[in-house]
């Protein structure tokens, strides 16, 4: 498989990878200029030269990618001083890390406001996996969303077991033609200890009677204060359907980006003093 292949191939399979490409040469050199090839944790594809130049090449790659966040690096290589080899030239490789996508999301409804929705996600650094029970509608939705390489369609049948098959962390919204479709689709997310959002598209009125009804299947305060519902962030009189979806993929952009911050504070500050204060988002 060339470079390039792998790319397209690696993308489709949300698999993280370093572009490796020789930026220049000098001298003798075992490859040309704007040679690529490309690592993942355990896979070569193409190759910059061979020899040390490309254990080191490989090193240097594999060490990106245990990083959560894309990354450019360049270094200079003296083939002959540095590496031993015997041509002796001088070359600088740059190294791209394009990592694989954590911002998964579930999106369980092919109706008006979910197919706006996947217009904006289909552009975002996301993945989408975009569910419904109705099969005309999944088909629609098959060819509304047939060039995006982002976003997967597949009908749901019974929608605890579709719950119970997507990925630890994932952005779930819940916007089915059927109240009661959505209601068992809330007790299965809400279930989950692993998921980082259930956002249910309705009024006022629907969220408080959702609530009351999953208080009274025995859910906790804190698993039901877990919901969020109404969805989206307010926008007044906006109630068309690309409008609520504008306001939903900004909602889901501010938590993820909030959740990545707090992540990479968490990492660079692992330790809490004692008697330090929290807060409830």
């Amino acid at each position: 498989m060339s470079w390039s292949e792998a790319v397209t191939e690696l993308t489709r399979q949300n698999t993280g990878y370093v572009l490796v490409t020789v930026l220049s040469v000098e001298g003798s050199s075992p490859r040309a200029q704007r040679t690529k090839m490309v690592v993942t944790e355990d896979k070569i594809f193409d190759s910059v030269g061979g020899g040390k130049l490309e254990y080191e090449a490989v090193d240097t790659a594999r060490s990106m990618l245990g990083e959560r966040a894309a990354g450019i690096k360049r270094r200079d290589f003296k083939l002959g001083a540095d590496l031993t080899q015997c041509c002796g030239g001088n070359m600088e490789l740059l190294f791209e890390h394009f990592p694989a996508c954590d911002f998964n999301i579930v999106l369980i409804g092919a109706g008006h406001v979910g197919t706006a929705l996947t217009t904006i996600l289909s552009g975002l650094p996301c993945r989408v996996r975009w569910m419904d029970s109705r099969s005309e509608y999944v088909r629609a939705a098959s060819e509304k969303a047939g060039s995006s390489n982002n976003i997967s369609i597949s009908n749901m049948d019974n929608p605890f077991q579709a719950i119970e098959d997507c990925a630890p962390g994932s952005w779930f919204l819940i916007m089915t033609h059927s109240h009661e479709i959505d209601f068992e689709l809330c007790e299965a997310i809400l279930g989950r200890d692993d998921m980082s959002y259930c956002g249910l598209i309705g009024s006022k009125s629907k969220a408080a009677s959702f609530r009351g009804r999953l208080k009274r299947k025995g859910f906790s305060e804190a698993e039901i204060g877990r919901l969020t519902s109404p969805v989206g962030i307010p926008l007044g009189a906006g109630k068309t359907p690309m409008e609520v979806a504008v306001s939903i993929s900004a909602q889901l952009l501010a938590l993820y980006y909030a959740s990545a911050t707090d992540q990479q504070n968490e990492r660079s500050h692992p330790f809490t003093l004692v008697g330090e204060g929290t807060h409830d988002t």
